[in-house]
């Protein structure tokens, strides 16, 4: 079953609303957390924590399965992984995005273990996945009773850290750990930096902190290490999940270099939660239409409803195998010219994992720099036109 099947299946409250781009819903804001430090210790606004630690605190379940920074002692293990954590203090400590590879098997497992009542919050990917999941195993299903979710760009191979870190002077092999997110006083909330931390060459541990523009890797845009199975997903806004947090990239909050959320709420516990929440203080939350949410993701929506139909088609014209999705294969929609920005950004994502996997066997990294500055600068050239192209469109 596809997203849309999913949704019908678990959304069914009277008040429910359709909404193909952002999925069935009860209620859109825009915000942030007010009480305590939940927004400062965030990526942005604070809600996807708020929203764990209040299921936990209000005894609606008895752990989370959300992700957590592991302790590295040598290198090449992983930086995160997931975890089970029952405690608010464990869920603010796991605040934050990670633009990292992790899985599923180990926190399930957990769960058919130990009897309980357990939400999870993750892409949405990994939320489908969960609830494919409890179709097929009952014991998952009479556990699981809440999935979050995070509004999704795509997800990065572990290549990304790696390269950020490398660019701040930590080589790949001594990265130890990082925050993609680090808000910067002063910067619109989109203007966020990146602190790494590693050990040098003596082995001393390190910290560097940097904005991430100028970064190769930090354009979203570009796609650099993103996974393959990305550039087949339609689901932006998690459709499955009962509540999705993701950035309020909106012109009347990205001024806030402490960060705002947009929030789509879709089961009927959450939604009092934050009404609660909002009636106490503890919430500032602004009601949005969908229209205002969808624009929060504009770009995230293009790319993956009619960028995904033209990618589908290519792979067809390609006799090779892809996934049945919602959106149908065709290329009609798009003119020539976006056409061709959406096979090089294709390609730039692609040629990227082979092209970091070299430098980092040669050990030096302007081999990674130069051989991507060609690709990057022919997708640029090409995206000039293009955004003029669709402005002129709209002025139309």
């Amino acid at each position: 079953p596809n997203e849309d099947a999913l949704s019908r299946a678990r959304f069914t409250a009277p008040a429910i609303i359709e909404d193909a781009r952002i999925g069935r819903h009860l209620a859109t804001y825009g915000g942030w957390v007010t009480e305590g430090a939940y927004r400062a210790r965030a990526s942005s606004g604070g809600l996807g924590s708020w929203l764990q630690a209040e299921l936990l605190d209000k005894g609606l379940v008895d752990a989370v399965l959300d992700v957590t920074a592991v302790e590295v002692d040598e290198a090449g293990k992983p930086l995160f992984r997931f975890t089970v954590v029952d405690s608010v203090d464990g869920v603010r400590a796991n605040a934050k995005t990670r633009y990292y590879p992790v899985e599923l098997s180990g926190v399930i497992s957990y769960m058919r273990d130990n009897p309980g009542r357990y939400a999870m919050i993750g892409v949405p990917c990994f939320a489908k996945a969960m609830h494919l999941v409890a179709r097929v195993d009952p014991v998952v299903a009479e556990r699981l009773h809440f999935v979050l979710a995070i509004v999704c760009g795509h997800l990065k191979s572990a290549a990304f850290a790696e390269a950020i870190a490398w660019q701040l002077g930590i080589a790949p092999d001594r990265l130890t750990d990082i925050d993609f997110r680090t808000k910067i006083e002063g910067r619109p909330a989109s203007r966020y930096g990146a602190t790494v931390t590693g050990r040098d060459a003596a082995g001393q541990s390190v910290t560097e902190v940097r904005p991430m523009e100028g970064l190769l890797g930090a354009n979203w845009g570009h796609g650099l290490f993103k996974l393959k199975a990305c550039e087949f997903c339609d689901d932006v806004l998690g459709e499955t999940a009962d509540a999705t947090v993701g950035d309020a990239w909106l012109p009347r909050y990205d001024d806030d270099h402490r960060g705002s959320n947009v929030l789509v709420v879709r089961d009927p516990t959450l939604l009092r939660l934050v009404e609660a929440g909002v009636a106490e203080g503890r919430l500032h939350l602004d009601p949005l239409s969908a229209d205002d949410v969808a624009a929060s993701q504009a770009g995230g929506l293009r790319h993956r409803r009619d960028g995904l139909s033209y990618r589908l088609w290519m792979t067809d014209r390609e006799g090779a195998w892809r996934p049945t999705k919602r959106v149908k294969a065709r290329r009609d929609h798009l003119d020539p010219l976006m056409q061709r920005v959406h096979r090089l950004r294709y390609g730039l994502g692609q040629k990227s994992h082979a092209i970091f996997a070299a430098a980092r066997a040669s050990g030096r990294l302007q081999d990674f720099l130069s051989d991507m500055e060609g690709p990057i600068a022919t997708y640029e050239r090409q995206m000039k036109p293009s955004l003029l192209h669709r402005l002129v469109n709209r002025l139309h």
